[in-house]
């Protein structure tokens, strides 16, 4: 398959093709976002523009390139604050069990530069939300090609976000250790996700409108890198934060 057609198709699904979607989950936010729900929908929010800032322990090294769509999935929104089961259920995008899964995709690129420290940026526009970011990794120890070597990194990224009804920013840290196999390479990491929301609209409670809300939380992550034939990378992983289970993936191509 020819290599343009590859990037172009990896392009419209990263950028969220927004004109194919029924509805725009994230404008959903200012109609039932309350101080009961706030907090927990910053958690999950921090958790996933946090996913998939790695799919190895390994750096690129000094001119490595790679470009790829990445992915990150919250299976169930965080339940609210409350007394009953049925308040629990009403998170900021609506009733838990009608929002189900959240996901959202973006493209990556990545870039090794010089004392073992990747660059990479990251961007889209997906359901009614817009995120750009980006961040640093540098490799504890020097690249290794060696069969079951381990490579340990720190990650580094920052991140804005805005909607229709509220903005954030996101800070994470995180650690991540690596095995090397022939064709597959295991890999955790562990790390702790800072958001700032900002709230614009608040349909249920005009106090919280102008506000903001900040939320630490920790993320953990494993996951296989798998690598295909060429130029191809294949990332599945899962992870858990505050909203419990998640998922993230890639397709990632080398240069």
């Amino acid at each position: 398959m020819d290599l343009k057609k590859i990037l172009l198709a990896a392009l419209v699904v990263a950028l969220g093709a927004t004109g194919a979607q029924a509805r725009n989950t994230w404008d959903d936010f200012g109609s039932h976002v309350t101080q009961a729900n706030v907090r927990a929908f910053t958690k999950d929010l921090g958790g996933l523009i946090g996913a998939g800032t790695y799919t190895t322990g390994r750096v690129l090294g000094w001119g490595g390139f790679q470009i790829g769509p990445r992915a990150g999935m919250v299976f169930k929104m965080s339940e609210a604050n409350g007394e009953t089961h049925s308040a629990r259920q009403q998170t900021a995008l609506g009733d838990r069990e009608e929002v189900g899964a959240v996901w959202y995709p973006w493209l990556q690129a990545d870039i090794g530069m010089p004392f073992r420290i990747d660059g990479f940026i990251r961007a889209s526009s997906f359901e009614g939300m817009t995120i750009a970011g980006g961040g640093l990794r540098w490799g504890i120890t020097r690249p290794s090609e060696v069969l079951h070597s381990f490579q340990p990194m720190l990650v580094v990224a920052a991140h804005s976000a805005s909607a229709r009804d509220f903005s954030a920013t996101h800070y994470n840290a995180s650690l991540v250790l690596s095995m090397k196999f022939k064709y597959v390479v295991p890999y955790v990491g562990g790390g702790v996700d800072y958001t700032t929301l900002h709230i614009n609209r608040a349909a249920l409670d005009s106090a919280l409108e102008g506000t903001s809300e900040y939320a630490a939380t920790a993320r953990a992550t494993a996951g296989l890198n798998f690598k295909l034939p060429s130029y191809l990378d294949l990332s599945l992983a899962a992870n858990y934060a505050h909203y419990g289970l998640g998922a993230e993936g890639s397709i990632s191509f080398r240069f």
